[in-house]
Order: structure tokens, then C-alpha cells, then sequence
């Protein structure tokens, strides 16, 4: 009796555990997005160190968003803006005191952080840091 006592716990600890491992791999993890509040820096331009936001949002599954450059005191919109996989992009044109910069950026999307490089008309590639701004509660 004591047997049948043990390979009753045993099986019942064994079909637990199969169903808990089940059950973890067929949960699903969030799908990264790009979608929120960037706080950006740029090294090493002729300009200096640049920082600022970049706004990502989602609607009718179409990208858009702006970006506001610190530098500038600029807001300008962020064209045909992609995310594929973990590639975020997005084009945009800057008007640095009437001198007109067209940019096209890639990054790779990790986390909360995005690294990739801005490509800027005239300049050329600069390396290209973004951080995800966390979301405040409002309490």
C-alpha cells in the first residue's frame, strides 16, 4: 500500500510539472514595439553632443511620429517610419537656421534601448543612442 502511496505522489508531481513547463512555454512575451517616448543622444557631431525625444506612435498599423531636437528648440515630424523584427526607421529633415538637413535613421530596437546610426545630408553617418522614457503612473 505504502508503494502504490509513493507512484501516486510520484505521478502526480510528474504530471505537475509537465503541465506547469507546458504551460510557461506556451505563454507569450510581449512583442518589442518602438512604440512611445525616446530620449535620444547624438556624439560627436559638428555641433557638439545632440540630445533630445523621439515620439513613436501606432495607428491603423501605420508608424508616425516626431522628434524634438534639444539643440534647435525644434520639433519636426519623422517620416516613412518602419519597425520590422527588431529595425526601427525613420527619415527626417532638419531646419538647422534656414540649413536644410535631410537624415535617414536605422536603429536596432533592444529593450528599452535603440542604437543604430543617422545618416545626415552633408555630415554623414553619426552613431545614434535611444533610451525609452519610462511611463509615469500619474500617482
Amino acid at each position: 500500500m505504502r508503494r502504490v502511496s509513493y507512484l501516486a505522489s510520484l505521478i502526480v508531481l510528474l504530471l505537475a510539472g509537465a503541465l506547469a513547463t507546458g504551460c510557461a512555454s506556451t505563454s507569450k512575451m510581449a512583442a518589442p514595439s518602438p512604440v512611445g517616448e525616446w530620449t535620444y543622444f547624438i556624439p560627436n557631431t559638428p555641433q557638439g553632443d545632440v540630445r533630445g525625444t523621439i515620439m513613436v506612435a501606432l495607428e491603423d498599423d501605420a508608424y508616425s511620429g516626431e522628434m524634438y531636437l534639444d539643440l534647435l528648440d525644434q520639433k519636426v515630424p519623422i517620416d516613412e517610419v518602419m519597425f520590422t523584427d527588431s529595425t526601427f526607421s525613420f527619415k527626417a529633415v532638419i531646419d538647422a537656421n534656414g540649413q536644410i538637413f535631410g537624415t535617414s535613421t536605422t536603429m536596432t530596437l533592444n529593450g528599452d534601448i535603440m542604437k543604430g546610426i543617422m545618416d545626415v545630408e552633408g555630415i554623414g553617418p553619426l552613431e545614434i543612442t535611444a533610451t525609452r522614457k519610462e511611463v509615469e503612473d500619474g500617482s
